[in-house]
């Protein structure tokens, strides 16, 4: 059932062009003519739900406000560009200042300026190039409205605020649609001496995420009727059929409307960075996220392809192709596991009447693919199978469900078989022990070798290695309690009982000498540290009995 999905959205980057001319004592060219400081403004596709969409000049609005300062000596900062608006014209290298679409020279009070139809509130000139200035420095952001920033003592580009962000958290079936344009801030930016010829090259990304959550059956013979999903420490479902998202940890997830934060640059590597912060005011935190509304009474969905509304329901904030825009994960919180858990109801697809309630059935969103980074877009697609990790009954131990078969073979000898038991999320990981059919199923004894391999989507079996931090490391805990592989995404293996196994020609066994659960762990992904972002695993969970005498 934790199969899930996720996509993420490339950078937007405004490309380069050339100039030939250069301005001081050593010209690069040797020519004595006046270089103009000009911005570039080509870009490339980028596959990310905006308000505005299309080229960079499109999906900026036709508008930037840029910050620079020139470096001279060792530590001297003079200030060149202080809160200049940059716009976009239809007519490109129409000026000096503007060789790619990028205007920044006018006169105060000039209105309508560019496809943006910005206005100037105090005179801009042209800037040229200073080759006594070993390298420039510069931040940007827009909407210029959006972005500024005031100068420290000694010129230094510390911080920048930014503000209008706004993104969902709360289910919103009947208020109006939050506003959520689009914020962008681009990489702080250092031009060297040898580049002073070339366009100023930024590379912007969107202060918001987008996020959808979808569900989808293939549950044969029954359609789901009804379900509703719970709250972090909930004990029962909430009434209600919103999708819920829910974090072990409190305050995990903010929104709210026209929130504000502070861009906090870092000067000190080779590539510059930056970090941010919200302001606590009109700032939403909490424990649950949710996503669309299902009709009650309606069936969900059968197949992932289905249309928008049927998979991933319906809420006013939600746009034309399910997407919520949401206010990253700040960079302060370390990742956590996001949960969803749902009670549903089967009905019988025979006209029988028949009904089968299913309780706390779970999945979990590894902490790898659980912290929302900007400028990225994320779907976690959900399918409830066969195969579930609820239980039916009063009897949280009998978890799962179990088809009703009939069998009409005779058996001459239940050693001869063996049973494989395979999950169904990406990757499979697939079970089997010499002798595990038996009359009622399959059944993992102790004392006896059970044998792993993994395949991916496409059924190709995976190259594993026993331990390890690379991809296609396995590794086996034993539980002492029941647990599922929802619950060990969240409580990880702490308490837990390592199993020595091995490998031979792609296949892991591991022997388990007494009763008890075995978590198999496949590493899908390795951690990185720049980015900074934890391991993800796949697990399956077998129970072993105790062999009998």
């Amino acid at each position: 059932m934790n199969k899930y999905f996720l996509y993420a959205a490339s950078a937007l980057a405004l490309a380069s062009c050339s100039s030939d001319d250069f301005l001081g004592e050593n010209s690069g060219n040797g020519q004595n003519a006046l270089s103009a400081i000009n911005f570039g403004g080509d870009a490339g596709k980028i596959t990310r739900a905006t308000s505005n969409t299309g080229n960079a000049a499109q999906m900026l609005d036709g508008q930037f406000r840029i910050y620079g300062v020139k470096k001279m000596g060792d530590t001297q900062l003079v200030s060149v560009f202080n809160e200049y608006s940059v716009w976009y014209v239809e007519n490109k290298n129409t000026t000096t200042s503007n060789t790619d679409g990028w205007e920044y020279v006018g006169a105060n009070g000039a209105t309508n300026l560019g496809t943006g139809n910005i206005t100037l509130t105090k005179d801009q000139t042209i800037k040229f190039w200073d080759y006594s200035a070993p390298e420039y420095y510069f931040i940007a952001g827009s909407p210029i409205t959006c972005f500024s920033h005031t100068l420290t003592p000694g010129n230094k580009i510390n911080s920048a605020t930014i503000k209008g962000l706004a993104g969902h958290i709360n289910a919103n079936e009947a208020g109006q649609a939050i506003t959520t344009n689009p914020v962008y801030i681009a990489d702080p930016k250092v031009v060297k001496k040898a580049d002073y010829q070339k366009p100023v090259q930024f590379s912007f990304k969107r202060q918001q995420a987008m996020v959808r959550v979808g569900l989808y059956e293939t549950i044969p013979g029954y359609s789901i009727t009804e379900i509703n999903f719970y709250e972090a420490g909930g004990s029962k479902a909430k009434d209600g059929n919103n999708i819920i998202l829910t974090s072990g940890k409190k305050d995990y997830f903010v929104g709210g409307n026209n929130i504000s934060g502070t861009i906090t640059y870092d000067w000190t590597n080779e590539t510059p960075s930056y970090t941010y912060e919200y302001s606590e005011t009109d700032l939403i935190k909490s424990q649950n996220w949710y996503a669309g509304k299902f009709e009650p009474h309606n069936a969900l969905a059968t197949v992932s392809t289905a249309a928008v509304a049927a998979l991933y329901g319906k809420d006013n904030d939600m746009s034309t192709n399910g997407y919520f825009t949401v206010i990253p994960t700040p960079s302060a919180t370390t990742a956590a596991p996001i949960l969803i858990k749902c009670d549903y109801t089967l009905t019988s697809d025979d006209r029988s009447g028949e009904t089968i309630k299913v309780t706390g059935a779970t999945a979990a969103i590894p902490a790898a693919f659980s912290k929302w980074e900007a400028n990225t877009r994320y779907t976690y697609l959900f399918k409830i199978s066969q195969n579930t990790n609820g239980y039916t009954g009063n009897d949280p131990s009998k978890a799962g469900l179990y088809p009703i078969t009939f069998d009409a073979v005779v058996k001459a000898s239940t050693d001869a078989m063996q049973g494989t038991v395979t999950t169904v999320s990406t990757p499979s990981i697939t079970t089997y022990q010499d002798g595990s059919v038996t009359d009622n199923g399959i059944e993992y004894k102790s004392g006896k070798a059970i044998k792993v391999t993994v395949t991916d989507a496409n059924g190709k079996v995976q190259t594993l290695a026993a331990g390890g931090t690379a991809v296609g490391s396995v590794a086996v805990y034993k539980f002492t309690d029941a647990i599922n592989e929802a619950e060990i995404q969240v409580k990880g293996t702490t308490g837990a009982t390592a199993v020595t196994g091995e490998v031979t020609d792609n296949m892991f066994t591991f022997t388990p000498e007494t009763e008890g659960y075995y978590a198999i762990q496949y590493l899908t992904t390795a951690a990185t540290t720049e980015p900074e972002a934890p391991a993800a695993y796949a697990y399956k969970v077998v129970y072993v009995k105790a062999a009998t005498k």
